[in-house]
């Protein structure tokens, strides 16, 4: 009879010992705080995308090229004063570096690095907000790891590394939305 008491006082302890672990680590989709404001903007982007007429869509390689551009430019119209630092904002951009230097000093440092470096070096390319992304550039992808810790972003916008650039490209019209310059050491 005492073993079954001291057994069940036992698993009464790990059960409160893991409750309290689980209240003391957030899961890795759990948004920080510090991403609130670039939420909301992004939030905001995609209004102002949402209020843009709609280009049909198309399989033919010249009207994709031309509808993408109609989009990009209907985008600076409505943006036209945008600037580097509009969405990455200087009250979250502390956070992404955290993050994003985090991933990169961290145990699978090796493997996201890894990831960021697939393509060709990239070197010398001058970014600028509502500026095309540099259309002979790799994709590069955002490792995982990483992505996991980021905040999700809607259909038509992806994080993009360029050189030391962390980017945030708008997919459909090829056009940089904002970044943050050196995020990546």
């Amino acid at each position: 009879m005492q073993m079954s008491g001291l057994s069940l006082q036992a698993a009464s302890l790990v059960i409160s010992w893991s409750a309290i672990a689980a209240a003391q680590t957030p899961p890795l989709n759990e948004q920080s705080p510090g991403f609130d404001d670039f939420t909301q903007r992004v939030q905001q982007y995609m209004k102002l995308r949402k209020a843009l007429p709609n280009e049909r869509t198309t399989k033919r390689q010249d009207q994709i090229v031309d509808r993408r551009l109609a989009i990009a430019g209907a985008i600076r119209e409505a943006r036209p004063s945008a600037k580097q630092g509009d969405i990455f904002t200087p009250g979250c951009t502390p956070e992404f570096l955290k993050v994003i230097r985090g991933a990169l000093l961290g145990s699978k440092a090796v493997n996201v690095r890894k990831t960021i470096r697939q393509g060709e070096p990239v070197i010398g390319v001058h970014l600028a907000v509502n500026g095309a992304y540099p259309g002979h550039l790799p994709r590069t992808t955002v490792p995982p790891t990483l992505l996991l810790r980021l905040p999700r972003l809607p259909d038509k916008l992806a994080y993009r590394i360029v050189d030391h650039d962390f980017v945030l490209q708008d997919t459909e019209a090829r056009i940089v939305v904002d970044f943050i310059p050196g995020a990546l050491p």
